[in-house]
């Protein structure tokens, strides 16, 4: 089991995988703190899917939000930021 701080953005990703790169400089260019966790060196696949309901990469869990796949983190983020800029 990995703990998970309450408001903190973690982002789980795996080696060699252009979706979680993409997904890493996404939410650096949006300003979002995250934390990192690489799956395969963490061995937490299993506990993913307990936990999340799937062991895909890149996946984002926040308190609100499990976002599977880049286009879900994207969509996710964007409107986030939508709102708090006040659009």
């Amino acid at each position: 089991m990995m703990p998970m701080n309450k408001g903190k953005v973690y982002l789980f990703v795996e080696k060699n995988n252009s979706e979680c790169e993409k997904a890493v400089v996404l939410l650096e260019s949006l300003g979002i703190p995250f934390v990192k966790v690489d799956v395969d060196e963490n061995g937490v696949r299993g506990w993913m899917i307990l936990e999340f309901g799937s062991n895909k990469t890149p996946l984002v869990a926040t308190e609100e939000a499990i976002l599977v796949g880049l286009k879900q983190i994207e969509e996710y983020f964007k409107a986030k930021n939508r709102a708090s800029a006040g659009e």
